[in-house]
């Protein structure tokens, strides 16, 4: 009975009914939260999937690639029918009475049934930060970045979202530094991540066909700029070494690179060497006037095309990935300005979804206000709320002063709150201890680096008058009890006055 086509077509049938049933049911319902909708797209991914499969299976039974589905369906029908059928049944019956009844129960629903439960675990896993993926987790990201050569060590988080919206991604770092070990893995991994986050969060759009066309124009674009074949002339029109110098350097250094020469030196070396191999099979020709380079430059030509394909993609990701890049960066600006339980608060609120609204407000298609462009003319910070402060607020905090320190490298601090507090900061105690300079009390206001180094040349001197002087402050006592300095006491005793 298991073991029938007709059975296991029947069975393919029955599941894809169930998933379609289960698809419908999905799609009926409204997340509430990005918990719900990441759930509800995996469901409908795993539905996919196994229909997918069961339509596959009743595909290839269909088929009938070695006629045994024919066969029992040739054995429903003409001469013998209702023997077949007979011997059938008795086959069934005879299944059951070996088996019990307990492998009757639910027999016909139980593929359907295994079905509906695998398309219902849905396992993705998401970070505390991506927030079910409504937000981009790129701080590990950030501390790579920051470790880089040449790379701005203050550059904060927020900053660096910024960067990644405002230009592309492979502007950030120049094309010569793209080979160094640290960066190769850096774009491999923001790459690596970007890729797992869209099949994470969009299970249901596959990504290779949204990536074929920037990477078709990348490697047009590569092999514009790469050209290092070169082009192989035919020596044996050349009679003498002259008519190869009248090729001209570049053509010569083409030719040279074609056969794996060395192409240096000025014309006539080149025309010489060139001319020197002129009937001698490639894999005949000197060591000595082959390249030595070209084994050891192979792996950082394969790095640098590695890297600059992850610098590719990783331009195109984030572009499909923009409005969640957008709403990570607007979510950092908010936490600068919340305390812990605002920030869990929200993170509550959009995992499980906000309390529901009236039937009348759910069929609004109004976006989510928090996600929503702010419209923010004079660039005022934002609030608790994540909205900018009123401008009222703004000038009272005189928010629109715009303080200046060259000792934290010419950094802008707004507003005078803020400009005190950074004296107390790791980028102001920096830079003085680069000065030399402890950062004490005395230099709290003080922005110039000359202003710092002559106030501390100034305290050293004073230190140094005030300091402990034993010609000046050892003190004497006489016999009539008069107390003197040691310097009047010494001069009155040399006179014998005392």
């Amino acid at each position: 009975m298991s073991g029938s086509l007709l059975e296991s077509a029947r069975s393919a049938l029955e599941e894809i009914e169930a998933l379609e049933v289960l698809a419908v049911d999905t799609l009926g319902q409204k997340p509430s939260g990005a918990k719900a909708s990441m759930e509800q797209q995996g469901t409908l991914k795993n539905v996919v999937e196994g229909m997918t499969a069961a339509a596959s299976t009743l595909g290839a039974l269909h088929d009938d690639i070695g006629g045994t589905f024919g066969g029992e369906v040739a054995k429903m029908r003409g001469v013998g029918v209702f023997t077949n059928f007979y011997g059938a049944l008795k086959e069934t019956r005879e299944y059951y009475a070996r088996h019990g009844a307990t492998a009757a129960i639910g027999q016909q629903q139980a593929s359907s049934q295994a079905a509906v439960a695998r398309a219902k675990r849905v396992e993705t896993k998401f970070s505390g930060e991506e927030t079910w993926g409504k937000y981009l987790d790129l701080s590990a990201r950030h501390r790579e970045f920051c470790n880089l050569p040449n790379a701005p060590v203050d550059l904060d988080y927020v900053t660096y979202l910024r960067h990644l919206g405002s230009k592309p991604f492979s502007t950030h770092v120049a094309e010569s530094k793209k080979t160094h070990g640290g960066y190769v893995r850096y774009a491999a991994a923001m790459d690596a991540y970007l890729t797992d986050f869209w099949a994470r969060t969009q299970p249901l759009v596959p990504l290779e066909p949204l990536l074929a066309e920037p990477l078709r124009a990348f490697e047009k674009s590569y092999a514009e700029k790469n050209q290092t074949n070169g082009e192989a002339l035919d020596l044996r029109t050349f009679r003498t070494v002259e008519s190869l110098e009248a090729l001209g350097l570049d053509r010569l250094k083409r030719a040279l690179q074609a056969l794996g020469m060395k192409c240096g030196g000025d014309v006539k070396a080149r025309a010489a060497r060139l001319f020197s191999v002129r009937g001698v099979p490639v894999d005949k020709i000197d060591a000595k006037l082959k390249t030595k380079k070209r084994a050891r430059e192979e792996p950082t030509v394969d790095r640098k095309y590695r890297t600059l394909l992850n610098d590719a993609r990783v331009d195109a990701l984030l572009d499909h990935l923009r409005p969640v890049l957008d709403a990570t960066t607007r979510r950092a600006e908010r936490k600068l300005t919340r305390t812990k339980d605002e920030i869990d608060a929200e993170a509550r609120d959009e995992e499980f979804g906000i309390v529901q609204a009236a039937p009348e407000e759910e069929e609004s298609d109004d976006e989510d206000p928090l996600d929503a462009p702010l419209y923010n003319p004079k660039n005022l910070p934002l609030g608790w709320d994540g909205r900018p402060i009123p401008y009222w607020l703004y000038k009272l905090h005189g928010l629109d002063q715009e303080f200046k320190c060259e000792i934290c490298g010419d950094a802008s601090y707004w507003g005078r709150r803020a400009f005190d507090q950074h004296f107390n900061e790791w980028r102001h105690s920096h830079g003085m201890r680069c000065l030399r300079i402890p950062n004490s009390a005395h230099f709290h206001g003080v922005t110039k680096m000359d202003d710092a180094v002559a106030l501390w040349e100034q305290l050293q001197e004073r230190h140094e008058a005030e300091a402990f002087k034993a010609e000046r402050d050892e003190e004497y006592e006489d016999s009539d009890g008069n107390v003197l300095n040691r310097a009047t006491y010494e001069d009155l005793a040399r006179q014998g006055m005392l």
